[in-house]
């Protein structure tokens, strides 16, 4: 991938998108828009962060991904207002914070956000 395709595929990431974590390189997670500023200094980490981007991968382990992906709900969660904004099939509504403590609690409804949530991720590096 040159530094062209970087650019192409950090223009269509979405500008909430650029800056929520998504890329794990030696236990530290970089967001779209720090990976594409290394990738443009030609830094060492550049390298690394492009080397992922190539091969279509944001973690190192499926551990990394669930790390990952409960940051970045948790950043797009703790943004929204203090109301119901998911709802089951059984009639119970759910708050942001309440979607949070089903992830820390890894129950069912929780480990569904957390696995759509990898499930985006891996879209958002597949971007071509």
């Amino acid at each position: 991938m040159t530094r062209e395709l970087v650019t192409r595929w950090f223009n269509k990431i979405s500008t909430v998108e650029q800056n929520l974590p998504l890329l794990l390189v030696d236990n530290y997670a970089y967001t779209p828009r720090m990976a594409y500023d290394e990738v443009m200094n030609g830094s060492a980490l550049g390298a690394k962060l492009q080397a992922l981007l190539e091969s279509g991968r944001f973690g190192t382990s499926q551990l990394d991904e669930v790390a990952i992906a409960k940051v970045r709900l948790q950043q797009i969660l703790q943004n929204k207002p203090d109301k119901p904004m998911f709802a089951t099939l059984s009639n119970k509504a759910f708050t942001p914070k309440e979607l949070m403590q089903e992830i820390e609690a890894g129950t069912q409804i929780g480990s569904q956000w957390v696995q759509a949530e990898i499930s985006h991720m891996t879209n958002i590096v597949s971007i071509r």
